[in-house]
């Protein structure tokens, strides 16, 4: 069984299981993947050099004052 497959199965659920089971299951799945969605979003270290704003030359013309 490929990865797809399985993932079609485990969201979907298959019809083996009453409704009450998959539903339960399908809850379980989806607030797994959302956690795992804001592990990945939220950021674990404090702001580094790279996030500071590009240099533009000016002669590009480009205003780094977005107003943000």
């Amino acid at each position: 069984m490929n990865v797809s497959r399985f993932l079609k199965r485990l969201v979907a659920g298959d019809h083996v299981v009453d409704s009450s089971a998959a539903s339960l299951r399908n809850v379980i799945v989806w607030l797994f993947i959302a956690l795992v969605a804001l592990f990945l979003t939220h950021p674990s270290s404090p702001a580094s050099a790279f996030d500071a704003p590009v240099p533009w030359p000016d002669e590009l013309g480009i205003d780094t004052n977005l107003g943000i």
